[in-house]
């Protein structure tokens, strides 16, 4: 879906509701805004207990060792909480 927004005096723009109703945010509900590739992207903020849920099952003990053992700390926890 592609549609053209205003911005008002204020920065705001309003998501239409197809793709609030879409994507599933309710008002009220944090969003997260950045920029990548020159471009300004919206994503609807997911929690954490909902990203650990979605994540349940697909990490067995192999690919955490295999994607993990080269990784300080650090560079772990930057990884997982990126973008939440």
């Amino acid at each position: 879906m592609n549609t053209d927004r205003r911005i008002d005096h204020k920065g705001r723009v309003t998501i239409p509701r197809e793709i609030r109703d879409q994507l599933d945010i309710d008002p009220g509900e944090s969003v997260s805004i950045e920029v990548r590739g020159g471009k300004i992207v919206i994503r609807r903020k997911m929690e954490r207990t909902d990203a650990v849920e979605r994540l349940d099952g697909c990490i067995n003990e192999e690919t955490r060792r295999d994607a993990t053992e080269n990784l300080t700390p650090e560079e772990l926890k930057r990884q997982w909480t990126s973008d939440l």
